[in-house]
This record gives C-alpha cells, structure tokens and sequence, in this order.
C-alpha cells in the first residue's frame, strides 16, 4: 500500500500557523511537506483570470473574497501537480485539530483512495449520510447526501483531481463548495466517520478566508435566477443520490 503523500497549504507569511502544524504532525512520525498558499491580499494571481464576477454574484450570491480567491488557487495548484505526478494527496490547511483515529483513517484512506477518489477527513456540517463500507478499525466509510463544505483536509486521487480541473474552468464559488458539487464533476461526497480532522478556527480573526457574519448579505441582482439554479442543481443532486432514496440517516450532534 502506497501511503498518502502529505501536504499543508500555509501562507508563507503565517509563521505562527506553521510551527502550529509542526507541532501537531511531527508527533505522529508521518513525512509531510508545505505547500506555499497562494496569497489573495497580495498581487493577483494568474488563475485568478478564471474568476468570473458576474457569474459569482448571479450564481453564488456574492463576490469572492481575495482570499477565497487564493484558496481556490491553492488547491486548484495542489489538484494539478495530484494529476502531474500521478500521486495521491491528503492535503492539509493549517487550522486544524486531530482526532484520536486520525493514524488509523490516514492508513485506510492510502489503502481505498483510488476506490473511493476524494475522502473528506473533517466537515463542517452535518449532513444526511448513508455507510458505505465498515472497516474493522473501528471506522466507517459514508456517503453525505450533500457536501459538508470545508476543505480543512481530504485525500484526493489523480483521476478525481483531473476531473475538479475539468469543471473548474470558470470559477464563481468557493473551492469547497466547487468540491461538493457532486452532480456536476461526478467527484462524491465520501467521508470518514468519526472524523478523524476538526477545523479549528470558528471566527473571521482565525481564518485568513473565511468572511463569516461580516460578509454582506447575498447580492438581490439575479435572485430570480439564482433561485433557478439552486432549483436545478437540487434535480440534479436529487438524481445522483436516487439510489440511497429512503436509506439516508441524520448525523448525530
């Protein structure tokens, strides 16, 4: 079994972050690396001329952050050098915490990656689910009905990653929701249970993307045919999940 190969995406001007997640990995024994984030608030990126304003705001409500921004591009990059050395990733941002079961779901995410193509190692929300496979190390692999949001750490494949690259050629919501969205890129919301991850920072002072209750309030243009997409995109969802119509459980508190 080929071990995932491990990646945080830090800021490199985020010093104390850094020495956070030395000190949380190095304990456990596993190689890892840094991967040098993308930095929205400094200049533009050239990925950036992928992000479409207008088509943000009509489909996602809002206009993405420079930080968001550089998320995307981070993880987007990530994807591509997943595809270009053909090695699959358990990729890492660095305000997170760790579960007692994490060494135990990192050893069954090497061995059913390519099964499975992305395994989300924390949610931020809880969501419907149905067990797809038991694992005799006290883990369980489930499906979510809809995505958990949240990128704070997921294996991922090459031929999962190639197909995220595929869909991501106009870019008008944030990363994790682009990774949730199922239907379109065919990538499905696979989780470990319990979560062997927990993301750490609840606040907009914690976070370097997240906006919080400081962001506006959704964009009024286009909300009619906001509410057509989010229409279309509930069919559509409805259609990829129809096999487990009946089966699926609410996630405890």
């Amino acid at each position: 079994m080929e071990k995932l190969d491990i990646v945080v995406v830090n800021l490199a001007r985020s010093y104390q972050r850094r020495a956070a997640m030395r000190a949380l990995l190095d304990p456990l024994g596993l190689p890892y690396r840094f991967f040098d984030a993308v930095d929205g608030r400094a200049e533009p990126h050239p990925l950036f001329s992928r992000f479409d304003p207008v088509e943000s705001e009509m489909r996602h409500g809002h206009i993405l952050t420079p930080g968001e921004l550089g998320c995307y591009a981070s993880h987007y990059l990530l994807w591509e050098q997943c595809v270009s050395e053909d090695k699959s990733l358990l990729i890492f941002e660095d305000d997170v915490t760790l579960n007692e079961n994490f060494l135990r779901a990192y050893d069954a995410a090497s061995d059913r990656i390519g099964k499975y193509g992305v395994i989300r190692f924390s949610r931020h929300k809880r969501r419907r689910w149905v067990k797809v496979e038991n694992l005799s190390s006290g883990l369980d692999i489930i499906r979510l009905k809809i995505g958990p949001h949240g990128t704070s750490c997921y294996a991922i494949a090459p031929i999962a990653a190639k197909k995220l690259i595929e869909t991501a050629k106009v870019w008008f919501e944030p990363v994790d929701c682009h990774l949730d969205r199922f239907w379109r890129h065919g990538v499905y919301c696979y989780t470990i249970a319990p979560p062997p991850v927990i993301h750490a920072a609840e606040t907009v002072e914690q976070s370097e993307i997240w906006a919080g209750t400081a962001r506006d309030a959704p964009s009024k243009r286009f909300r009619y045919r906001r509410e057509i997409y989010r229409v279309y995109d509930k069919i559509l969802r409805f259609m990829c999940n129809i096999r487990y119509f009946g089966r699926w459980r609410r996630m405890p508190k």
